[in-house]
């Protein structure tokens, strides 16, 4: 998986004006933007633009929530900090601090609807589930922008089924599968945009989402290369260097796929990607663009498991 910041790919839709009329122009109007958000819950107007990070409780659930704002329209999401942090995206009407949003798309119908109000920096209303005739009550406040760059508290995976440990920020969620753990940041617009970092380990020759391919003494790296094409553009050499005991492969230099939060591609983009070897075992670290820092300090955290 591919991971990088879809902020930067809001497509502005311009209305078109004639020229060929000698009247005065006609008020242009509401420019549309649409969202990064997949699948799409409401298109966004330009102006007037605010961005509310929210943490509080919807009904007995501790929630952190992420609404973005454009004229009239107005998107976000909300996770379960106690659960998965599966989201659940919205989109909905503003007005006035008044907002109404459901998950609905145009691919599934709403399970739920929030309806609420905005007012200084509390979000005060109810969250009604449409197998329930219960609303239950959603009181957040606001809250400064969650940050990502991993300078707090880190803690440490140390699971014996894996054959390595590290250490992680100690604020971001982990889920951890047989041959990946993915590390997500409590930022819920990151969320939004299916921001993570994701480890894959292995044994034996790397094997994880990159291609790469050992030739003597040197790697390349590169969908259906081999050792008969080293020299082809496709075909790139990966920046090595020697971390602790591991040998970290920097493969950073291929395509990076932006996926829809539900799956889907939406375009190229920028990632961080870094292949360590550590004797008969390998791990895949993907990230978003811009998190070098983290990514090393992951890397140099890394502790092989003693074999019994």
């Amino acid at each position: 998986m591919r991971s990088i910041d879809c902020r930067g790919l809001l497509l502005i839709l311009a209305c078109s004006v004639s020229a060929q009329s000698p009247e005065p122009p006609k008020p242009a109007a509401p420019q549309n933007l649409q969202t990064g958000y997949c699948p799409q819950t409401r298109q966004l107007e330009a102006q007037p633009s605010q961005k509310f990070f929210l943490d509080g409780v919807i009904g007995k659930h501790h929630v952190r929530m992420f609404l973005d704002r454009g004229g009239s329209a107005v998107v976000g999401l909300f996770f379960h900090l106690s659960g998965d942090w599966t989201p659940t995206s919205l989109g909905g009407d503003w007005n006035n601090g008044n907002i109404e949003m459901s998950d609905a798309t145009e691919t599934h119908p709403a399970t739920g609807t929030l309806k609420a109000s905005l007012a200084g920096n509390r979000l005060n209303g109810t969250w009604t589930a449409v197998n329930s005739t219960q609303p239950e009550p959603v009181r957040l406040v606001a809250i400064p922008e969650p940050r990502c760059d991993g300078k707090e508290k880190w803690r440490r995976f140390n699971d014996p089924e894996w054959p390595v440990s590290f250490s992680y920020p100690a604020s971001w969620h982990l889920e951890q599968s047989d041959n990946a753990v993915v590390l997500t940041c409590p930022n819920p617009s990151e969320i939004a945009y299916d921001q993570h970092i994701v480890i894959h380990q292995g044994t034996g020759m790397p094997e994880g989402p990159t291609h790469i391919v050992q030739c003597g003494k040197s790697w390349i790296y590169g969908d259906r290369c081999d050792c008969t094409q080293k020299d082809q553009h496709a075909c790139a050499t990966p920046k090595v260097s020697r971390t602790n005991s591991a040998t970290m492969l920097d493969v950073s230099e291929q395509e990076h796929r932006i996926y829809c939060l539900e799956g889907g591609y939406v375009a190229a983009g920028e990632g961080e990607d870094r292949i360590m070897l550590l004797r008969d075992q390998w791990l895949e670290i993907n990230a978003p663009v811009n998190t070098s820092e983290m990514i090393n300090r992951v890397a140099n955290s890394v502790t092989p498991h003693e074999k019994k």
